[in-house]
């Protein structure tokens, strides 16, 4: 028989029908039941303490505000979040790399480059950067060498880095001849690899820096690319003994003569790594775009369709790739993974499963394919990191971009320009200024010297730290700093009375040394033109007020000695010579000067988007080089039935190029709205279109419309890491939404302002029409 107790604690209860408890049991109902309710009071207790020490937390995470520091190194990285924050920029530094070789080490003009038993070639498929790599090919020997001349100062200290590939020789290496100054030896022949070298001059120095290749007979080649010279710091120098090439390679990367961290850019892109449809690099034969993430292909053609992507990866990372096939064969994945030169490693097949990278993996591309005629329909193709199968979501990318130089001082890296935040709107603190020395400045002549002369213009800016100046001639030499007197090639500011002179050499500009040039000549020399005799006989010699008169053509066409000019002018140009059409072999860049501020300035800097985390893993690109929303007008050929953007040296598409050339196109904006009808096409164009142009059917190009263009540049530049901090609580993330409300409220009721201000004076000036047309 159960005897009876209370429903909470389970006290014991008398059982008042019973015989047997007509007795009082004090163990019973005293003793057990005041024991169960001190039991229940300490259960009580504990509750309490518990709850307690939760809400404590709850109130902490929404009272305090946490953050997390993450710093965005340069290249592709992983980062991880524990919820899904917005990324706060807190510090953002420049740097500026000098490549003592200009830009002759980019192997973009084999004149530039010395030869040394060896056939040298330009090679647009073996290269780092730029459009071309030099193959090196043995003519005589056992070792086939192109070589740079450079002048080294007494008590620097310099490294030397060249990229290279092995073909069929022994070796490929960099050396500094002479000194004892030898690179590692690069064997492979898979990929590129950085070979490098250092050197401390005891003196003054002209020495060859040597590429080359080793081998064992004649006609053995190899590639290379991205040749640099820089002078760095005793720290940095002692520094490199300890590092590996790929370190050293990445601390110091190619770039043309001086440049700073250009337009900087960071890049989250989404979950699933694959874009829609009409974002792929290739759409297969017959095949048409369903919707964004749905591919329908029907071929006739016995190769059959291939549909194909290219997305950057870490090396040594698992990821998954998975698709919905709704007809066609059952395996119609090919995942091929890629080097730093898109040269294939490995190619993997799936419809579902994941893959580990390769160490040297770049990059993977992604193909959709059918090898042979028949359909195939696929829908949501999704590329993930980790093993393990999510389900499909749209690709969704957050980006933070900078358009802004960031400098710093070439050799300690100190005094530099840097970037920060101030209620949504980005600044840079300004320490460093560029000034392109070109025809438009109040040029004067100042002095004549045998075999060159010096020019001048009043320095209007006092803000300089005197002798802090860096410059670079138009051919991307860099000059040398002082002394013009000298000397051809050399810049000074004089601080005294405020007056940039540049010593310029005879041979560059025409002028002979008996002629002394007008102030429009000089411009003429500085907006790109070359005087020469004008008979248009030998355009390498120079004017000396002969009767038979002066004549003009470009600096940068390639006019050898005793060549005649084809294009020329007779009266001095007035315009600079990237209004012409003919033959160059580089871009017109005119003369640059960089110094230092002695007082920084703070200007804003022009900004989009805002760098999201997502929960979970992130894959994250630090880059630089982007230009944002460039204007652009397409060409429409009526023959073709399509418009076309940034194919100048096609006569499809003539004057559509973009304002430098192009690595990659990212988006093409129709009223500043993405348009994604355009086909992005690769294609290399030599006179400054670069790697990709785009056009689109007629019937879809709008000629009253306004289209921009953001996309990366082809020109290489130094990244710099963005330093920040993610939510990592409710009270950070509640105040990021606080700021970016406020911040959007701000902005809007700016627009408005502006907006209102634009529609009273068009009242107005339609209230002064309606007047006028009363009175007459």
């Amino acid at each position: 028989m159960n005897e009876p107790k209370t429903p909470n604690l389970g006290l014991n209860k008398i059982d008042r029908s019973s015989p047997s408890t007509t007795y009082f049991d004090l163990d019973k109902y005293l003793d057990q039941n005041w024991e169960k309710v001190d039991e229940g009071v300490g259960q009580v207790e504990e509750k309490a303490e518990e709850t307690a020490a939760q809400v404590s937390s709850i109130q902490e995470r929404l009272d305090t505000e946490k953050r997390r520091s993450v710093t965005l190194e340069p290249g592709v990285q992983i980062i991880n979040a524990e919820r899904a924050s917005a990324f706060k920029l807190e510090g953002l530094k420049g740097v500026t790399l000098v490549n003592l070789l200009g830009r002759d080490g980019g192997c973009e003009d084999l004149s530039k480059i010395g030869v040394h038993q060896s056939t040298l070639t330009l090679d647009s498929t073996n290269k780092v950067q730029g459009s071309n790599g030099l193959k090196i090919a043995i003519s005589t020997g056992t070792s086939g060498i192109g070589f740079f001349t450079v002048s080294l100062k007494a008590g620097k200290s310099y490294v030397a880095i060249a990229e290279v590939k092995n073909f069929d020789g022994t070796s490929m290496f960099i050396n500094l001849p002479g000194v004892g100054a030898v690179g590692n030896p690069v064997k492979d022949k898979s990929k590129f690899n950085v070979t490098w070298t250092r050197y401390m001059a005891p003196t003054d120095i002209k020495l060859n820096i040597d590429v080359g290749v080793s081998g064992t007979a004649v006609g053995q080649y190899g590639y290379a690319d991205a040749v640099r010279l820089y002078e760095v710091s005793t720290t940095d120098y002692a520094a490199l003994a300890s590092m590996s090439p790929e370190q050293v390679g990445a601390k110091y990367p190619y770039v043309d003569s001086i440049q700073p961290v250009r337009n900087p850019y960071a890049i989250r892109y989404g979950e699933n790594l694959l874009p829609p449809f009409y974002e792929w690099n290739q759409i297969g034969t017959d095949a048409k775009i369903a919707s964004p993430y749905h591919l329908s292909v029907n071929t006739a053609n016995a190769g059959g369709s291939y549909t194909i992507v290219k997305v950057p990866c870490l090396p040594n990372t698992t990821y998954r790739v998975k698709a919905d096939v709704l007809t066609g064969p059952p395996v119609v994945i090919a995942v091929e993974s890629l080097d730093e030169t898109e040269n294939t490693i490995s190619t993997k097949y799936f419809m579902d499963g994941s893959f580990i990278t390769e160490a040297n993996a770049r990059s993977v591309r992604i193909s959709i394919y059918r090898v042979d005629a028949g359909a195939l329909e696929v829908k949501n193709p999704t590329l993930t990191i980790g093993a393990e199968s999510k389900p499909f979501k749209p690709r969704e990318d957050a980006m933070l971009a900078l358009q802004t130089n960031l400098y710093a001082d070439p050799l300690t890296g100190t005094n530099a320009d840097e970037v920060f935040e101030k209620d949504g709107q980005y600044f840079k603190l300004e320490k460093w200024k560029k000034l392109v020395l070109d025809g438009s400045l109040p040029w004067v002549f100042n002095a004549n010297y045998s075999g060159y002369k010096r020019v001048a213009i009043s320095f209007t800016d006092p803000n300089i730290v005197t002798s802090s100046d860096r410059s670079v001639k138009y051919d991307g030499k860099i000059l040398e700093f002082g002394n013009t007197q000298a000397a051809g090639d050399r810049t000074h500011i004089y601080k005294p009375s405020n007056i940039l002179y540049v010593s310029v050499f005879n041979a560059d500009s025409g002028w002979g040394d008996a002629y002394t040039p007008t102030a429009d000549e000089i411009k003429a020399y500085f907006m790109g033109w070359r005087m020469f005799l004008g008979n248009q006989g030998d355009v390498s010699k120079p004017y000396n007020g002969e009767a038979a008169g002066k004549a003009w053509c470009p600096l940068d066409s390639i006019y050898a000695a005793g060549t005649a000019a084809t294009t020329y002018v007779l009266t001095v140009p007035i315009n600079p010579i990237t209004t012409l059409t003919y033959t160059r072999y580089t871009l017109w860049t005119p003369y640059q000067l960089v110094y230092q501020l002695a007082t920084p300035t703070v200007e804003p800097i022009t900004s989009e988007g805002q760098l999201t985390l997502i929960e979970g893993n992130n894959q994250v690109e630090v880059g630089t080089g982007i230009v944002l929303r460039e204007g652009v007008k397409p060409y429409a050929n009526s023959t073709l039935d399509y418009a076309g953007i940034n194919a100048p040296s096609s006569p499809n598409y003539p004057g559509t190029g973009l304002q430098t050339k192009v690595s990659k196109l990212l988006k093409i904006y129709k009223n500043g709205r993405a348009d994604n009808e355009w086909n992005v096409q690769s294609g290399r164009s030599s006179t400054g279109g670069g790697e990709e142009y785009a056009d689109i059917k007629l019937s879809q190009y709008d000629a009253s419309a306004t289209y921009t263009v953001t996309y990366l540049m082809l020109d290489t530049f130094p990244i710099a890491s963005f330093f920040g901090s993610i939510a990592e609580n409710e009270k950070a993330l509640l105040t990021d939404m606080n700021a970016v409300v406020r911040q959007n409220a701000a902005a809007v009721s700016v627009v408005e302002m502006a907006v209102n201000e634009a529609v009273r004076q068009l009242l107005q000036q339609q209230n002064k029409r309606n007047v006028w047309g009363e009175i007459f």
